[in-house]
């Protein structure tokens, strides 16, 4: 997939007490020879990731998931935590189902800091049934300043829905785990931003425009972020499946990937635009991605979500386009780690 401001609650992990002085070995600036007018592309075996996501009314994120605890599986990112940029009722049960299910118990769980719509889902219910209770999510502000804070690499973070909680986490202030406000906590701690989300070369996409407090979010953080931002727009992602390989193999329809494509009422895979922005950052636009960059600047209407990515030589941001036509290639590739860890 692709309202109302809320407060951000400065509580730690839910039922335990915040420490009463900050170490200070989590305050550090991590060293790293960025240029920060270029991208920070790191292909360095397990860097830090956190992934954002929506996963509601949509299915493409549950790929995405999926990509991302393989990528983990496999040593190519560590996968520190995934924050939801929307609110349900059972939704956080869901996602600690799903987490448990992939065999990652340890993954922080953040809530989103923002009451975004749609509240609902047609597969949440079924990675439920895995959850063990045990929930424990952080407000997803406090989840990024934990896993920042507590870095020596630099993390790197990929949204696939709303960017709310990168807007919240740039105007937060120094807190229990760092005292550094939120602006300088990106500048010490981020490595590269990817945002799956943007109409090229102008238009509206879902995650700029549904949730009216993602408008005003996306213009801020493109405004705001220290470091130049690679969107990936809904035309590239959009034009490929992911799941369909997937689902042809599982006959039974046992895995929770295939039933959650379901639950959403395909039998073909979805469009890819989640899945391919995990997969391509994950390897940091390696070879295998068969992608490019180019430098654009970027407008946003915070009123109306519209977006405009202007082609400029000495733009502030960064987009992906392709290399390859071969639409096979990229959907077999993400299929492919779909299925390494499906329960057939």
């Amino acid at each position: 997939m692709r309202k109302t401001l809320a407060i951000i609650i400065f509580l730690p992990l839910l039922g335990c007490k915040a420490p009463a002085t900050m170490p200070e070995s989590r305050n550090h600036i991590v060293s790293t020879d960025r240029d920060t007018q270029e991208l920070y592309l790191n292909n360095a075996p397990g860097k830090k990731m956190i992934l954002d996501v929506d996963m509601c009314t949509d299915v493409d994120d549950v790929c995405a998931v999926r990509i991302a605890t393989a990528f983990d599986d496999e040593g190519i990112i560590d996968l520190q935590g995934v924050a939801f940029s929307v609110v349900g009722e059972n939704n956080l049960e869901a996602l600690r189902g799903f987490l448990l299910y992939e065999g990652k118990p340890d993954v922080l769980i953040g809530k989103s800091s923002v009451d975004n719509i749609p509240d609902t889902s047609p597969y949440w219910e079924l990675m439920q049934e895995y959850s063990d209770g045990e929930v424990n999510a952080y407000d997803a502000v406090k989840m990024y300043r934990k896993i920042l804070a507590e870095s020596d690499t630099p993390v790197d973070i990929v949204t696939t829905g709303y960017v709310t909680n990168l807007e919240m986490l740039l105007k937060s202030e120094r807190d229990e785990y760092s005292a550094l406000t939120g602006i300088e906590l990106v500048e010490a701690k981020c490595g590269q931003l990817y945002i799956v989300g943007g109409s090229y070369p102008e238009g509206r996409d879902n995650n700029f425009f549904f949730a009216e407090e993602a408008r005003t979010a996306i213009d801020h953080v493109s405004r705001y972020w220290p470091y130049p931002i690679l969107f990936f727009t809904n035309d590239v992602g959009g034009k490929l499946r992911c799941g369909a390989q997937l689902q042809a193999l599982d006959k039974r329809k046992n895995d929770i990937v295939t039933r959650s494509l379901i639950a959403f009422g395909t039998e073909t895979g979805r469009h890819a635009w989640d899945p391919f922005g995990v997969w391509a950052g994950g390897l940091a636009l390696g070879e295998a991605t068969k992608l490019g960059t180019k430098r654009i600047n970027v407008e946003i209407n915070p009123e109306t979500g519209y977006n405009k990515f202007t082609n400029a030589p000495n733009g502030q941001h960064f987009m992906v386009y392709r290399l390859s036509d071969d639409d096979n290639y990229y959907n077999t590739m993400m299929d492919s780690w779909l299925i390494k860890k499906a329960k057939l």
